[in-house]
């Protein structure tokens, strides 16, 4: 049985350790093998963090890197322009939406292209309007601000049920202080009532009496 030498033990060690820290190299981008390919660009207002040679994913699928990050000045604007390599085979349908994601529990960066219709494709060179990023802390104070204007609701809500309840008491305690008015009220309209039917009841037993006009006096 052929015996190897400790020195081919570690030589055959130390090659597989190289082509392994390769692999991982190249996995996270910082190795740059050239692929055949296109480019396309998309224009951001921030990047939020995102870093070079970030994945390109179509759909969920990786096809490509991010090749070059550099900010551009458009009159009095200040934004981030993107420049992707995408795999040959990688074909974007038009009006796609370009956004910025988080991936993993580490919270590396990547590029989201969603194309799912249409009947045509973009071309090399294309220049797209990528999706304004949402920053968690953006998120936050989005979400704060909505907690307190519902709070301030809460606090409008109940100083007006407190006006509620105060007129409340005090149109009862109105109706105590002028019962007896009230009351005497109520007894002449049902006094006025009991007359108009009354007088009703008797046009209707003798109608001559609408026709019916007293004489006036001539005496003087």
């Amino acid at each position: 049985m052929k015996k190897y030498t400790n020195e081919f033990k570690v030589g055959l060690f130390v090659i597989l350790c190289l082509i392994g820290l390769f692999y991982m190299v190249y996995r996270t981008g910082k190795v740059n093998i050239k692929k055949d390919g296109y480019y396309v660009y998309v224009i951001f207002d921030e990047v939020a963090g995102l870093e070079n040679k970030a994945p390109v994913m179509l759909n969920g699928l990786e096809v490509g890197k991010v090749d070059k990050i550099e900010p551009i000045y458009d009159g009095n604007k200040t934004k981030i322009k993107l420049k992707l390599l995408l795999d040959k085979n990688a074909k974007i349908r038009t009006s796609p939406t370009v956004s910025i994601k988080t991936l993993g529990l580490m919270g590396e960066k990547y590029i989201q292209i969603s194309s799912y219709t249409g009947e045509d494709f973009i071309l090399p060179n294309t220049v797209i309007e990528g999706k304004p990023y949402m920053d968690l802390d953006v998120i936050m104070e989005k979400a704060e601000g909505l907690s307190n204007d519902v709070s301030n609701l809460i606090a409008n809500v109940n100083s007006l049920t407190d006006q509620v309840k105060k007129m409340a008491i005090n149109l009862d305690y109105t109706v105590k202080e002028n019962e007896d008015e009230i009351n005497r009220i109520i007894k002449n309209l049902e006094s006025a009532s009991k007359n108009i039917e009354e007088m009703t009841a008797e046009l209707k037993t003798n109608p001559w009496k609408l026709l019916y006009k007293p004489k006036e006096d001539k005496r003087k």
